[in-house]
């Protein structure tokens, strides 16, 4: 007798059982099945209002996860939530910036606005683009934008890819920043070298490169990480203002920019073009360790003989008061010449080694070197097309047609 009350109360139990567990997957399906359907359903949001949602999030970080859930899933192109967050993130420090104050307003701007602003054409890659330009409470000299892609159906969203390549040259800046600041030269010109194309690059000059620019970082650049300014940022290019350095002459403060280049082999090309203190070394024309003469200086021909010895030629212009004098290998000029009956003076205004010279200008440039060695001296010649100044002269460099320096001269 209890043997089968008990059996029957078993059966009932594993009734109960089975009945809730079947109504547990159905209601658990009929919730999905409405979320489904509340998404497909879901009307595309206009890009007014798309930029709206954003704007609130630029303004409100506690908004972000709200603007997220009411942008439709076809408007964010497969977008995770963590990047959605990461890029707004962005946004904000941009917004934060040069003090700007709150995002008050926005205007979505023409076709043609977008495509000089942007500077190219994006539409193989991002499809057709549109933007928006975020108006603050103050003015500002670096204007914000946001832009958005859109689809056949002339629905805007926000593209996975664009927000994927913002998020990766945002952090590529920040990690050669913080490199810097940690003075961690190997590693700067680990992100240097893949932007750097020409034989003349080799692993000594990046790393000399490298090693200035650290310098550069630890005793001219007085603003902090957390100031830098982004000026300009769209997934192929950024720009970064450092709002205070100390100028080369020491004297004053200047800022200092810095771009971030993607290039179409998928490399970063890092353009952070430092001024080096002027070598005034550069103003003598050297032999072995000796300096002999400096440009600028007055000299008068017995001087000069006296230095350099007697000259294989020279020549006056009367009419123009300049005299060139050559030596094996070196050419120079003096202006404002006074002559006598017994003596020239003049002032050396240019000094040009020719090949084969056994001179040098400072004491280590000389004609016959190689792009590479005067990189080694000077590791950012390269940025002013081999060009070095110094006060209100400059020392320039010809090459010949097997890339050797075929002259080094010096002048105002």
């Amino acid at each position: 007798m209890r043997k089968g009350l008990l059996t029957r109360i078993t059966a009932a139990f594993l009734c109960v059982v089975f009945a809730f567990s079947f109504g547990g997957c159905n209601i658990a399906d009929q919730i999905r099945s409405s979320l489904h359907e509340r998404i497909v359903i879901q009307n595309p949001v206009t890009i007014q209002e798309l930029t709206r949602l954003l704007v609130s999030s630029i303004n409100d970080k506690r908004k972000t996860t709200e603007a997220f859930s009411e942008i439709p899933s076809e408007q964010l192109d497969g977008l995770s939530y963590s990047y959605f967050y990461e890029y707004l993130n962005i946004l904000r420090t941009v917004s934060s910036q040069d003090n700007k104050g709150k995002v008050v307003s926005f205007r979505i701007m023409g076709d043609d606005e977008c495509r000089n602003i942007l500077g190219r054409d994006v539409s193989s890659a991002y499809g057709q683009i549109k933007g928006a330009e975020l108006l603050y409470s103050t003015e500002s000299d670096y204007p914000v934008y946001i832009f958005f892609s859109v689809n056949e159906d002339g629905i805007p969203y926000l593209s996975s890819g664009w927000v994927t390549s913002i998020l990766n040259i945002y952090n590529y800046s920040n990690h050669y920043f913080t490199l810097l600041d940690s003075q961690n030269a190997d590693a700067v010109k680990a992100l240097l070298a893949p932007g750097l194309i020409g034989e003349e690059y080799t692993d000594e000059v990046i790393y000399t490169k490298a090693m200035q620019l650290c310098e550069f970082y630890r005793l001219r650049v007085m603003s902090n990480q957390s100031e830098y300014e982004i000026t300009r940022l769209v997934p192929w290019e950024m720009t970064i203002r450092i709002p205070e350095t100390i100028a080369a002459d020491g004297n004053l403060f200047e800022e200092h920019i810095v771009s971030i280049t993607l290039r179409d082999n998928g490399n970063y090309f890092i353009d952070d073009k430092i001024s080096a203190t002027p070598d005034v070394n550069l103003l003598y024309l050297v032999r072995g360790d000796e300096r002999l003469i400096r440009v600028g200086n007055e000299y008068t021909f017995t001087d000069l003989t006296g230095i350099l010895g007697e000259p294989s030629t020279y020549s006056y212009n009367q009419m123009d008061n300049v005299m060139i004098v050559i030596y094996s290998g070196v050419i120079l000029r003096f202006d404002n010449v006074e002559m006598d009956e017994t003596e020239m003076t003049g002032t050396l205004s240019s000094i040009r080694l020719m090949s084969n010279s056994t001179y040098t200008v400072g004491y280590n440039l000389y004609s016959g070197m190689t792009r590479s060695q005067i990189l080694l001296s000077y590791p950012f010649a390269d940025d002013s097309e081999y060009t070095i100044r110094v006060g209100e002269y400059e020392v320039q460099f010809g090459f010949d047609d097997e890339d050797y320096v075929s002259y080094v001269k010096i002048s105002a």
